[in-house]
């Protein structure tokens, strides 16, 4: 090698300590200045990382049905709190948010300070965030936004992706195209003869057709309802599901933390989802639970199924398949988790 190259390669790598230095000062400058702001004005979910402090032993992660009431509701509890009341030797912490699916809570619970006390994490498993209209949901953007935040990396990196939007942004014809594409792809098959092949025919089949299974033809609000069950629950769950996916990353994180994880799989309106569209919904909803409970009961989770927990008076949303209960239902979905952590004993 020549002096000249050697000269050369000199100048290079000073300038590369040189510019390495400057990045890490701004980076320290901003994470000890502006930071702490950053992440109050954008980043929600880092405080409900916060939220397991000492003491903490046990913490539910959930989404709206954790804390959502009918009006008539007289026992306004949350599923979490009627968890902890129900079991006086440990401390609940409860780590919920709004539209929450497997991939918030897998960053929740990797934000959890390192010096904690938890034992056992309960994650809420909604079927309906499975498939494609959940997945490109319009809410899916403000959460990605705050995912960035959550990251483990440089806090001046982070706020680089935030100001140059590294995160998915559609136009409501974008997202609409998306979920649609998405619903071709929401293939599965049955142990018989069956005219639609994904949820997209299946959808156009019944919305066409202004006939359900049974040949009835029902009012506009039943053949809607009909319509959204089919799109949520027609599809057949393997490994490459990005959720399925998020659930495993949350397998691994809590063996890795030494957490007992426990997947708290939500009721669906199964009455609804029968007589509106048949035996042939409620059995491909039913494979893909076992699916679930099978896949994680194999890694050492504790899976809680509460599909059928529920009956269909109990689901005070009328006009949109929702996971949120009288409190009855709130009851009945938080004995049933009670009991299986009963076996953690």
């Amino acid at each position: 090698m020549t002096d000249s190259i050697k000269h050369t390669i000199k100048k290079i790598s000073l300038k590369l300590l040189v510019l390495t230095g400057v990045l890490v000062g701004l980076d320290l400058l901003y994470y000890y200045t502006l930071y702490p702001q950053d992440i109050e004005r954008n980043c929600s979910l880092m405080e409900i990382s916060q939220r397991a402090k000492a003491g903490v032993d046990m913490v539910y992660l959930g989404e709206s049905s954790n804390f959502s009431c009918a009006k008539s509701d007289t026992d306004r509890r949350s599923i979490s709190t009627i968890i902890g009341e129900s079991l006086p030797a440990h401390q609940v912490g409860d780590l919920s948010k709004a539209a929450c699916h497997a991939s918030i809570y897998y960053d929740i619970l990797r934000n959890i300070p390192r010096q904690n006390d938890v034992k056992t994490a309960i994650v809420t498993v909604n079927m309906r965030s499975f498939t494609a209209e959940w997945i490109y949901s319009d809410l899916e953007t403000a959460l990605r936004k705050e995912q960035i935040m959550m990251k483990k990396a440089p806090a001046l990196y982070k706020r680089l992706l935030l100001a140059f939007k590294a995160y998915p942004v559609w136009t409501e014809e974008e997202r609409s195209a998306i979920i649609r594409k998405g619903f071709k792809k929401q293939t599965f098959s049955l142990p018989h003869p069956f005219p639609y092949r994904n949820a997209n025919e299946w959808d156009h089949g019944v919305g066409g057709s202004y006939t359900l299974y049974n040949g009835m033809q029902p009012s506009a609000d039943s053949l809607a309802l009909a319509c959204h069950h089919i799109k949520h629950f027609a599809c057949e769950l393997d490994n490459k599901n990005p959720r399925i996916k998020d659930l495993d990353n949350i397998v691994r994180l809590c063996k890795k933390r030494g957490w007992q994880p426990v997947f708290n799989i939500l009721a669906e309106n199964v009455d609804q989802i029968d007589s509106l569209c048949g035996p042939d919904l409620l059995y491909l909803l039913e494979r893909n639970v076992q699916y679930v409970t099978d896949r994680y009961e194999a890694m050492g989770v504790i899976v809680v199924n509460n599909l059928h927990a529920v009956r269909d008076n109990d689901f005070f949303d009328r006009d949109f398949p929702t996971e949120h209960y009288s409190q009855t239902g709130r009851k009945a979905i938080a004995d049933n988790v009670v009991k299986k952590i009963a076996t953690l004993r």
